[in-house]
């Protein structure tokens, strides 16, 4: 007699990730190539290799597959870890000077916005003709600008910088140098190498960010 077939409940779970982080993949690729209006569920499903009602099921609407297409770019994988607990985020926190702190976060920044500049230039350019994508670019810029605001303490720790105000224009600045569009500008607009765009971030951050109490 032949006995009853165990149920893998790991390599059920294991291909359901692989299908989700596929359906991702196909997503952020056809919303850059086509923007977000032109590209329709049952398009990415067949691309993917599923069908309409698998990605519905797995993520209940467009916009909602759209808002995990820019969360999985910006933390590189589909994992529940927020990206200020993330190894390159860590780092910097970790860094023992200003100096050594803003060479890390610009290695951070041009790891993140390679991945992000794509979808999230695409969440940028609908948000005026989509009020539920607008909502969603404004959700995206205040966890940047939180993100930010976290960064200006540890940077103000070990500069010695107390004032609030000046702490709020130094979390300003790496909201604004962090921003996929700037990097967007000088790399896709001007031709820049990343190389050139990440150290041109530590230079700004190291320029930018006043070494006192004071707000420049």
């Amino acid at each position: 007699m032949t006995a009853p077939r165990r149920y893998d409940a790991r390599s059920r779970q294991l291909q359901a990730r692989q299908t989700r982080e596929r359906i991702l993949e196909v997503a952020r690729r056809l919303f850059v190539e086509q923007g977000y209006a032109a590209t329709a569920i049952e398009q990415i499903a067949t691309a993917a290799g599923v069908s309409g009602r698998t990605v519905f099921a797995g993520f209940g609407s467009k916009i909602n597959l759209l808002r995990q297409a820019v969360d999985t770019a910006i933390a590189g994988d589909s994992d529940d870890v927020p990206l200020a607990q993330r190894p390159a985020m860590l780092l910097v926190h970790q860094a023992p000077t200003a100096a050594e702190a803003f060479e890390r976060l610009a290695d951070a920044y041009a790891e993140v916005v390679q991945r992000a500049y794509g979808i999230y230039s695409v969440v940028h350019r609908a948000a005026d003709a989509d009020p539920e994508i607008a909502e969603l670019e404004r959700l995206i810029e205040a966890q940047r600008l939180t993100g930010a605001g976290q960064l200006a303490a540890t940077l103000a720790g070990r500069l010695g910088v107390t004032d609030p105000e000046a702490i709020a224009y130094m979390r300003d600045v790496l909201w604004t140098v962090g921003s996929p569009l700037q990097y967007g500008l000088l790399v896709h607009g001007r031709g820049w190498t990343v190389d050139r765009y990440r150290d041109w971030s530590a230079r700004a951050l190291a320029a930018l960010v006043p070494p006192s109490g004071v707000a420049a």
